[in-house]
């Protein structure tokens, strides 16, 4: 039987993730190289220290060849994550002199794979140069900044035009050759070969699950390499994210008592504009926080209508009948991922502009274009994790996709999308109040008001019915999912 020939995926992200960590752990490094070279150096504060072109590219050759020799020599982070080890064919610890030899060749074609990786695409940059050069009227050029005709009469800036172009698919034809047989060579193999540095090396790449006793027998993970790289990287990653973030805990304390008056009238809460109208926003605090609640009614069932539907074309399990339903599948996920990852606030700012400022339409529209996203993202999900048993039966007796999704998903997903749709009708109206302070409509409006007058007390008297509120709201829709799942 012809076995094909397939890429090692595994030891490319091994690399990968290697090379990530070190290059991250990297940038920590020229962080607190910034942070503290003004410490001891009279130079301004906003000085940073010169890292041009070239120290990248040393960074970058310097982190791959820490990392191949982290992979060859210890179990690296890569390999951790991975479940992989570098042994004997036999399945034995390999001799540090085959680790080292395996090392060796790893250093001569990793490296080369990626530049051959970088050489392939070049072409592709020439292609933009040399239409960037006609665009710009500056002639055919092939290398930024030099010309290497002059624009002449159209037909001849075609005549140009076409040989380099034929140029570069020529160049382009030789340099993935060449790309593919380095792969062919090095990389490509069939299912159960080595890969060419273990045959060069005498070594296997096999799953920590598959080798021998000896080798299941751990150290602590505190006494390996990549426990203590790990420990490295979150002690680099808190220190530089305590910095960059500049917090200053003698600022805060220091601060706390020219702020008294701020403390004085959040403590004597004003419920004055509870029922009576403020004479300048023209409303009262009640009929806002009641006007609050209806924006994330709506925007909650509004959301929940459309997510619906859309949910069943985000699930990879409905979604797998062929070439156009994973595109499909693909495309519903990623505008569920677009759209999430879009604050509440920026979609009020964006549709407060269209509808008007200070319209609790606007922040309607806003919370449902979230909730949208994030209910077809979860109710995707808890499809994707029903039983496949009643599906695959109804499938066997001939019962058309419709029927399927109608008697065989909705019914186990109804309890959870209930449920998450409780859950999201509790975070609207905890987020109704954020979009407000950005012309949604609602409570928010309230807030930014009082916020911005100085006036604590009133301020304090919202906080304290929001906060009541919020309370309400999570206690019975607890209860109630409680209820139904």
């Amino acid at each position: 039987m012809l076995q094909r020939r397939r890429f090692p995926k595994t030891r490319f992200l091994a690399i990968g993730i290697d090379w990530v960590a070190l290059l991250y752990l990297s940038l920590c490094v020229y962080t607190l190289i910034n942070h503290w070279y003004p410490q001891f150096v009279e130079v301004r504060p906003s000085y940073q220290v010169p890292f041009p072109l070239y120290a990248w590219i040393v960074t970058l050759g310097t982190t791959l060849i820490l990392a191949i020799l982290w992979e060859n020599v210890g179990i690296s982070l890569g390999f951790r994550a991975l479940g992989a080890r570098v042994v004997t064919p036999e399945g034995r610890v390999a001799p540090i002199r085959r680790l080292l030899s395996r090392a060796a060749v790893d250093l001569l074609i990793i490296p080369s794979t990626f530049c051959a990786f970088a050489l392939a695409v070049a072409p592709l940059a020439g292609v933009w140069l040399l239409f960037r050069g006609i665009a710009h009227g500056t002639g055919v050029s092939f290398i930024p900044g030099v010309t290497i005709w002059g624009i002449g009469p159209w037909y001849v800036t075609l005549g140009y035009a076409i040989m380099g172009l034929l140029a570069v698919v020529a160049a382009a034809g030789l340099t993935w050759s060449l790309l593919y047989g380095a792969l062919r060579i090095f990389w490509l193999r069939r299912t159960g070969e080595r890969g060419f540095a273990d045959q060069i090396a005498g070594t296997a790449m096999a799953s920590s699950l598959d080798v021998d006793a000896e080798l299941r027998a751990r150290p602590r993970w505190y006494r390996t390499a990549s426990g203590l790289f790990v420990l490295l990287l979150i002690g680099f990653t808190l220190y530089v994210g305590w910095i960059i973030t500049e917090i200053d805990l003698p600022k805060l304390f220091s601060r706390i008592g020219v702020t008294d008056y701020l403390w004085r009238g959040l403590a004597r809460p004003d419920f004055t504009h509870l029922f009576a109208q403020e004479p300048i926003l023209t409303e009262t605090i009640g009929g806002a926080l009641i006007e609050t609640l209806f924006m994330a009614l709506m925007a909650t069932v509004v959301g929940a209508l459309f997510a619906f539907p859309l949910s069943f074309l985000g699930a990879r399990n409905l979604m797998n009948r062929g070439p156009t339903s994973y595109l499909i599948y693909t495309a519903m996920r990623g505008i569920f991922n677009v759209a999430r990852s879009i604050e509440t606030i920026i979609w009020a700012t964006i549709i407060a502009v269209v509808v008007g400022w200070g319209s609790p339409f606007a922040g309607v529209l806003a919370l449902a274009a979230h909730t949208i996203a994030a209910l077809g993202k979860l109710f995707s999900e808890q499809v994707e994790s029903i039983d496949p048993g009643p599906l695959e039966a109804m499938r066997a007796t001939g019962a058309r996709e419709w029927q399927v999704v109608l008697y065989g998903v909705i019914p186990q997903i109804i309890p959870s999308y209930l449920a998450f749709t409780m859950y999201r009708w509790d975070i609207n109206v905890r987020m109704s109040t954020v979009i407000g302070l950005v012309g949604g409509g609602g409570i928010g409006r309230m807030l930014f008001y009082y916020k911005n007058d100085g006036r604590w007390s009133e301020l304090s008297a919202v906080i304290i019915l929001m906060v009541a509120v919020v309370w309400l709201m999570d206690y019975t829709s607890g209860r109630v999912r409680e209820r139904i799942t």
